[in-house]
């Protein structure tokens, strides 16, 4: 990725931030990241008054109890800790407002966030923030080992497409992982019309697809050689599905996916097959990439309201 200087790595104190940390240390081992800030928000931060009075010595601020602990975490498992600036932030209030009025002041490049799918947790806050967030997400899966050596990015041969195509080579460069870029065809409704079998025009929509990814490979200066290409039937209309299941018998341990390109709100908004890829329960990491200096305006705009 073309900048990556900060990082702001959301904390809930569970048993997932010891996967963050630890995938956040293979980010910082392989980018030049200048900072990473770890962040928790409490709903509250104030002892009950009773309890104050029964333990006047309980403990000390809750905040500082807070960092502490995150600080604990750093040291254990944050082993190129020496390599970058670490900072740890710990608010009381709304979650999603804290974390999105922080990674705007921090001017934060990538947000790493867990992705819960057996621990304690609804999981929806990493859905919103991705919707809403104006710099790009990485997340992250419950115990998923911090390691990228296959990466697979969905394509439709469009501008943004050529976007994240190259971001993604970047990164492939970074960890010298192997790169699948995936495309998914549909065979139209009025086939029979051609006078050709389902089957048949099927396999004229595959050797449009493979022709169309050579297209996109030379237009964007890639030689076809350095990466996989993989073209992918959708019988139901579900996209993402399809992507799923490549990802997984691929064994991926990346998926790279792109926000809306447009400017203003639609920009900040994910497309249908991302905003569908962001809520499944998955044990591969996604990086959603987002053009942040076109999102900031619209989302300053919105803090005023």
């Amino acid at each position: 990725m073309d900048i990556l200087k900060r990082i702001l790595v959301g904390i809930d104190l569970s048993e997932i931030d010891v996967t963050l940390i630890r995938y956040t240390d293979l980010l910082v081992s392989a980018f030049d990241v200048d900072t990473v800030y770890f962040i928790h928000v409490a709903k509250s931060l104030e002892i009950p008054d009773e309890l104050l009075e029964k333990y006047p010595d309980l403990i000390p601020p809750l905040d500082e109890t807070i960092e502490k602990q995150i600080e604990s975490l750093v040291d254990q498992y944050l082993e190129n800790k020496d390599k970058v600036k670490v900072k740890t932030i710990v608010k009381e209030g709304n979650a999603e407002d804290k974390i999105l009025r922080w990674s705007d002041i921090k001017e934060i490049d990538l947000m790493v966030l867990g992705r819960k799918h057996n621990l304690k947790g609804s999981g929806r806050l990493p859905g919103q923030l991705t919707r809403v967030g104006h710099c790009s997400v990485l997340m992250v899966p419950e115990f998923v080992e911090p390691k990228i050596d296959r990466i697979m990015v969905p394509v439709d041969f469009s501008k943004n497409s050529s976007i994240i195509l190259v971001e993604s080579m970047k990164i492939k460069d970074c960890f010298k992982a192997k790169l699948i870029i995936q495309h998914t065809y549909r065979v139209p409704i009025g086939y029979h019309a051609s006078g050709k079998s389902y089957e048949e025009f099927q396999e004229i929509m595959k050797e449009h697809a493979f022709k169309d990814a050579d297209k996109f490979l030379s237009k964007n200066g890639i030689d076809k050689d350095l990466v996989e290409v993989v073209v992918t039937e959708d019988d139901n209309d579900e996209p993402a599905d399809r992507i799923y299941e490549e990802a997984n018998s691929r064994k991926v341990n990346l998926v790279v996916i792109a926000s809306r390109g447009r400017t203003g709100l639609a920009s900040m908004l994910l497309g249908s097959v991302a905003d569908k890829l962001c809520q499944y329960d998955t044990t591969i990491p996604l990086l959603i990439i987002k053009n942040k200096k076109e999102n900031m305006g619209f989302l300053e705009a919105l803090w005023r309201i």
